[in-house]
């Protein structure tokens, strides 16, 4: 087990031209979000969309088990057949 957590943040285009990105700690996926471009009224019903809740409770679950752990930030950019 590794004494360091990887946090990476992708950041692509999707077809519409608007950005989306994408939330890896370790690998996994844990967060994506992407612009409500296709159906805009969705936003009203929250698809994909992401808030304090969500943020606290994923910050809380990653000290948890993350505890005493270095952790190293990525940013990058999204391959063109990711998008």
């Amino acid at each position: 087990m590794s004494g360091i957590v990887t946090v990476k943040v992708i950041t692509g285009t999707g077809w519409e031209g608007l950005t989306r990105e994408t939330l890896e700690i370790d690998g996994n996926e844990v967060m994506s979000i992407g612009p409500l471009s296709e159906c805009p009224e969705d936003a009203i019903l929250e698809r994909d969309l992401v808030g304090p809740s969500d943020f606290s409770r994923l910050l809380k679950d990653f000290l948890i088990e993350h505890k005493g752990k270095q952790v190293k930030f990525v940013y990058e950019d999204a391959k063109e057949d990711e998008e």
